[in-house]
């Protein structure tokens, strides 16, 4: 039995459904929305258990901080005004930026929640997404599988636990309604939503490609009911979809062979990049194989878009 798929949603004590009230209407997935992959779970059924047991015990203070953290987001939300203010103005929206920035986010994007991207049985406050990048060190990452790759990967989903819910305070001291949606134990799927919010585009590793830092990042959310925020309108990054289709690397560098040549569907129509079961041991030793052998990793997207459009209108003549 696959026991990833027994436990679909947090344990009450972590999500945020226990917090909610009738009166709040909370937005509820979509009929395409997909089920979320429990990484606890499907690291505990595959994979050497020495191996895990070395990777994880030097990070027992970040997970008790990550837990702490998810714990604080969901509960949290009774703190809200309720009858918050609808409109944030340039001066608060500046000082979100610039808490934000100070406490090691990136790349900000704004954008509407698609319901579908909303995991499959989850619901969340409110629709309107302040999506966040965290950067994760490609020097680190370049060493492979091991102890200091996994700090990184570590390090990045407790710091954006940690902003998310700063970032939430700051909201809630101002008088707006936000619900915060920590990178690990989120809420939505945040890779499609952080490229509707123009934050980059999937590649074919199933990952956000940014143009800042190429694959080298983790996502997550805060969710508000500002009605004035600069929303994206378009995605200047969607050239990447055919750019990967010509690239591959990612697909013939990984250990597991776990990236998919053509994205696969799964039952609710979503397209599916990865394998987790052929990727989830390589992954729990450190491995990053997907991000670090991606051309974007190298921080050199202009360059790389250029000679990608130089070739395109060879082609067209």
């Amino acid at each position: 039995m696959r026991l990833y798929r027994l436990m679909r949603k947090p344990p009450w004590f972590l999500s945020v459904s226990t917090w909610i009230r009738k009166d709040d209407n909370p937005i509820k997935a979509g009929t395409e929305a997909r089920n979320p992959k429990n990484i606890i779970l499907l690291e505990a059924q595959y994979g050497s258990l020495s191996t895990k047991l070395k990777m994880i015990l030097p990070l027992a203070k970040m997970f008790k901080s990550i837990l702490v953290n998810m714990r604080k987001s969901a509960k949290s939300i009774i703190h809200n005004p309720k009858i918050g203010k609808r409109r944030i103005s340039l001066k608060d929206l500046e000082g979100l930026e610039k808490i934000a920035k100070e406490n090691g986010v990136s790349t900000l994007g704004y954008t509407k929640v698609n319901p579908n991207h909303i995991f499959k049985n989850f619901e969340i406050l409110y629709d309107n997404a302040i999506m966040l990048t965290m950067e994760m060190d490609k020097n680190l990452m370049a060493k492979g599988e091991g102890q200091e790759s996994m700090n990184e990967i570590m390090r990045t989903y407790d710091g954006l636990g940690r902003v998310v819910n700063i970032m939430a305070d700051y909201l809630r001291s101002k008088g707006y309604n936000c619900h915060a949606s920590p990178a690990f134990g989120g809420d939505i799927n945040t890779v499609p939503t952080a490229q509707d919010a123009g934050l980059g585009c999937i590649g074919k590793n199933g990952i956000l490609i940014s143009p800042e830092f190429g694959p080298s990042l983790r996502l997550a959310a805060v969710f508000v009911d500002i009605e004035n925020l600069p929303f994206s309108k378009e995605n200047e990054h969607e050239w990447i979809t055919d750019f990967c289709e010509s690239c591959n690397l990612c697909v013939k560098n990984c250990p597991a062979q776990a990236i998919y040549t053509k994205p696969t569907y799964n039952d609710q129509g979503g397209r599916v990049f990865i394998d987790p079961l052929k990727c989830i041991d390589p992954f729990s030793k450190g491995c990053s194989m997907c991000v670090t052998s991606c051309v974007f990793t190298s921080g050199k997207y202009d360059k790389i878009k250029s000679v990608y459009e130089q070739k395109n209108e060879r082609a067209s003549h």
